[in-house]
């Protein structure tokens, strides 16, 4: 094997896996999730995990293997499965107990992060092992052992995040269904792939098929518990925190963030940016403090609520540089027939400087020629459009 090809198997052993860890990074449009503890879920994996397993496989495994005749298959199928699925997951018992955890959502994340590092590292291993056939063992593995192993850990990482967010007895039983499920997964992936239970010309496309497909499991958990997040926003975005319906909805709508707020985008250019920010910084908001009406862990409490505190603040602080004026825009994109704009247009006017008042009272005093029934909302438009370029 030349040393041009040592090298392309390397980044085909590390990107592949990569991208698919990029994928369901991204997929979080909460963004609830941190790149912190992404990276410590990940070395967890590539370094601790697999370790561990190297030495409790070598060393304890392997003699029991050997001391009961058994057959080395039953390492593949029965024990290891077992060795690598509690120790990648061990990464999620400190990840879950930060703030920064806040549902099963970035428990799929951070479990996915450590299972992809685990199988870069063991790539790494058994290209060593098989150089004449590194690059297709890289290509191979990528679409598929790696995919297990991701989705795997994943399966745990959600159980633990509905473990840390339930109250009831049956906790304890959902949590051990998270590892019963990966165990069986990875149990399952190994019989395939290594214990000759399919023809020879079968054994790769199935085990790249049960890759993807757990791909696209952890994908549809993931899409699940973005729409449990949502429906939390809208519970928990209210008056209290100064948060408008229609705000709580441009936050809910997040995945169609860009295009919903293109008016804005077009209206306020230089304003675009700090609004989009705004409106994840009020879903981030809205999913803690649902979280926290769930925790029963008293310091993680104090600790949750420490934040979200800190949080209204750099809210409050995100609407005074957006503006009073730009934020009634923002809440006429989302528009509802219980948004009372009248009442909401006093607090906003009180907190809103000497040029914002103006504006204030030259729309709601000027005489107007348009039918009774226009919107103030419709004059925000109309004013926007006429300064526009063109009529563009």
């Amino acid at each position: 094997m030349t040393p041009l090809q040592i090298v392309l198997a390397a980044l085909i052993s590390i990107g592949i896996p990569a991208v698919f860890l990029l994928i369901i990074y991204t997929l979080d449009l909460y963004a609830s999730r941190t790149f912190r503890l992404v990276m410590v879920s990940f070395v967890w994996g590539a370094v601790g995990a697999v370790g561990f397993a190297y030495v409790v496989n070598s060393y304890v495994v392997m003699p029991l293997i050997r001391t009961l005749r058994l057959d080395h298959v039953w390492l593949y199928v029965a024990l290891a499965p077992i060795v690598e699925e509690i120790l990648k997951s061990l990464a999620l018992l400190y990840v879950s107990r930060q703030t920064d955890f806040t549902y099963f959502v970035d428990g799929a994340i951070y479990g996915f992060a450590a299972g992809i590092g685990f199988s870069i590292m063991e790539n790494f291993i058994y290209v060593l092992q098989n150089p004449q056939a590194g690059i297709a063992l890289a290509l191979i593995r990528g679409f598929s052992t790696c995919l297990m192993h991701g989705t795997a850990a994943a399966l745990v990482g959600v159980a633990v995040g509905r473990f840390r967010f339930q109250r009831n007895p049956q906790r304890l039983l959902a949590l051990g269904g998270g590892w019963f499920a990966a165990i069986v997964l990875h149990a399952s992936f190994n019989a395939v792939s290594k214990a000759d239970l399919v023809p020879p010309g079968l054994t790769m496309p199935l085990a790249v098929a049960l890759g993807l497909a757990g791909v696209g499991l952890i994908a549809t958990f993931i899409s699940w518990g973005l729409r449990e997040e949502g429906r939390w926003m809208l519970e928990t975005l209210d008056r209290k925190v100064n948060v408008s319906a229609a705000e709580a909805r441009a936050a809910r709508s997040i995945a169609s963030l860009d295009e919903v707020l293109e008016p804005v985008a077009a209206q306020f250019p230089h304003k675009a940016e700090q609004v989009e920010a705004l409106v994840l910084f009020q879903a981030q908001l809205g999913i803690k403090r649902k979280i926290l009406q769930r925790l029963d862990d008293a310091d993680l409490r104090r600790k949750l609520q420490r934040e979200i505190d800190q949080m209204q603040i750099e809210m409050e602080r995100l609407r005074r540089e957006v503006g009073a004026y730009v934020m009634v825009y923002v809440r006429s994109v989302f528009p509802e027939g219980a948004f009372n704009l009248w009442s909401n247009l006093e607090s906003v006017a009180l907190k809103s400087g000497q040029p914002d008042l103006q504006r204030w009272a030259a729309m709601l005093t000027t005489r107007q020629t348009a039918p009774a029934q226009r919107s103030i909302f419709g004059s925000i438009r109309e004013r926007g459009e006429g300064s526009r370029p063109d009529g563009a």
